[in-house]
């Protein structure tokens, strides 16, 4: 065995042994587990829907394009029938 399988084995027997001794122990390993993957999703999400991310600017920028485009088409789409 190398030194990083030693070294995760060995806090998981430590991890193991804990849960064994004290049955406290589980329960907060699993609400640790929920609130790290809240955290997880909280930071996926502002990272994707922040409005100063780098995807959303472009993003609001091709909407505001295409609608830019429509309003000057029906513009002068409606100066011609004059």
């Amino acid at each position: 065995m190398n030194v990083v399988t030693l070294t995760w084995f060995t806090i998981g027997a430590c991890i193991l042994y804990a849960v064994a001794l004290d049955d406290y122990i589980f329960p907060w390993l699993v609400l640790q587990s929920k609130l790290l993957k809240v955290w997880s999703e909280r930071q996926w999400y502002r990272i994707r829907y922040h409005p100063e991310s780098p995807w959303v600017r472009h993003e609001i920028l091709k909407n505001a394009d295409k609608l830019a485009k429509e309003l000057i088409k029906e513009r002068d789409g409606s100066g011609h029938n004059h």
